[in-house]
């Protein structure tokens, strides 16, 4: 019965390592040293072990059955190490190895077998290398003689050459179907690289943005841990340099359309509402609600996704203000609503707003600067605050020109706040007459204009 017993157990054990995706790493100089190993989701660092590298420094790294079929990005590194050290590891269903018999672990020291992923990478960073310091050698060239010499004339002609041989290169990496090919494009991304050499910022500016409208693969930036920073460069590169938010909100819809799976699609909508939301694009945002809406894919509406549960494009919610502490003479109420259809005004602005917020108090300045110019076109403002202190709230609210301002002191957890789908201050909406939302604006000059 034992041998029965065993033998069976031992049939599992060779049925588990057959359906799991094991690395075999041999690092002797490093025994002794612990370590993680992780991979990555979006933002999220997953770590799948953490271990001691034994005598011998031989590790087997496992990719778990309930991430079976990772294709990403990987990263096993020492933990208690004063100097650091580690490995990034392409993981695409590949069993594989990697040793370094030396104490110093160097490029060349380092071996990979039974890998065309990692081999892949070693070889094409090479290439591109290769390019660069020939690119930056013939600009130099170009640069010490006059145009007129025979030195430059030959310089000019391999500079163009090479401009040629890196757009066959990048070219060659779209089409392959290695995971790192499209690893190498991101790193790139995120050196300001394109899929051209050009010297002008405004060119490499659109490069780089055309690229990650229409070519660049979200799933595969998913799991490169690189993420986050790739979406707030295409952010930053939209409003900071080309600056046309038709073109932003036409690009993003053409990701958002792009991107097949649910799970990659909501983490992106999470970061680029938060980065659109940093960079006062509150038009842009609203431009996208209805589209994100539309697709269905939204997997929950926690956190900065409840803007697209919400319809904000007609009639403005009603206002649930808390009487306790606004500065209304009524207290026989702890909360009461205002119509926003009951305002009586030509137009009404409202402000969410908290204390002590640096482009809150900018926008109030501004608002208190332009107060009887608003007041004389018939706008009324109604300031909603997002303080949990009543004493802050009272201090600040003391300075307004305007008398209607209201807070619950549950900061932006507030009832208001998840009604308008306000994740950030300041947000303003501007209401006419009959209650209905014309605008989302970000700042006061465009209430002005």
């Amino acid at each position: 019965m034992k041998k029965k017993l065993i033998y069976f157990f031992y049939l599992l054990v060779i049925s588990f390592n057959a359906n799991s995706q094991t690395i075999n790493l041999e690092f002797p100089y490093f025994a002794g040293k612990t370590y993680d190993f992780t991979i990555f989701q979006g933002d999220k660092r997953i770590t799948l072990a953490q271990a001691t590298i034994p005598k011998g420094g031989k590790v087997q790294l496992t990719i778990p059955e309930n991430y079976k079929g990772y294709k990403g990005m990987a990263q096993w590194y020492l933990t208690n190490s004063a100097t650091g050290g580690g490995l990034d590891l392409i993981i695409n269903n590949e069993d594989f190895s990697v040793a370094c018999l030396d104490s110093i672990p160097t490029e060349k020291s380092i071996v990979y077998q039974n890998t065309t992923e990692n081999l892949f990478d070693k070889v094409n960073y090479k290439k591109q290398q290769d390019l660069f310091q020939k690119h930056d050698a013939m600009l130099a060239t170009k640069r010490a003689y006059d145009p007129k010499s025979k030195f430059y004339k030959r310089a000019a002609k391999e500079y163009n050459s090479i401009i040629k041989q890196y757009t066959a290169y990048t070219n060659a990496l779209s089409t392959s179907t290695f995971y790192s090919a499209k690893f190498r494009q991101i790193v790139n991304l995120t050196m300001g690289i394109g899929t051209i050499i050009t010297l002008d910022e405004k060119e490499k500016a659109n490069n780089i943005n055309n690229f990650i409208t229409n070519e660049l693969s979200f799933e595969v930036l998913y799991t490169s841990n690189h993420w986050g920073g790739i979406i707030n460069s295409w952010v930053q590169v939209q409003t900071m340099v080309i600056k046309d938010d038709a073109k932003l909100i036409a690009d993003a819809t053409t990701v958002i359309n792009r991107i097949k799976s649910d799970t990659v699609y909501t983490d992106f909508v999470v970061n680029l509402t938060k980065e659109l939301t940093k960079a006062g694009k509150d038009d842009v945002l609203f431009a996208l609600i209805m589209p994100v809406k539309n697709s269905k894919k939204l997997l929950n509406y926690d956190g900065v996704l409840s803007i697209y549960k919400k319809d904000l494009s007609g009639k403005a919610p009603d206002l649930v203000v808390s009487t306790s502490v606004s500065n209304t003479k009524d207290k026989n109420q702890a909360t009461k609503v205002i119509k926003t259809a009951e305002f009586h005004s030509k137009y009404s602005l409202l402000l969410f707003y908290k204390s002590g917020c640096g482009p809150c108090e900018s926008t109030i300045e501004g608002l208190k600067t332009n107060y009887a110019t608003l007041s004389a076109k018939g706008l009324k403002i109604i300031a909603l605050s997002g303080d949990t202190d009543e004493t802050e709230f009272k201090t600040t609210a003391a300075t307004f020109p305007w008398k209607d301002t209201y807070c619950d002191l549950k900061g932006t957890h507030g009832e208001n706040f998840k009604n308008y789908a306000v994740i950030g201050t300041p947000t303003m909406y501007l209401l006419d007459s009959k209650g209905m939302i014309i605008k989302k604006l970000a700042t006061v000059e465009e209430l002005m204009d």
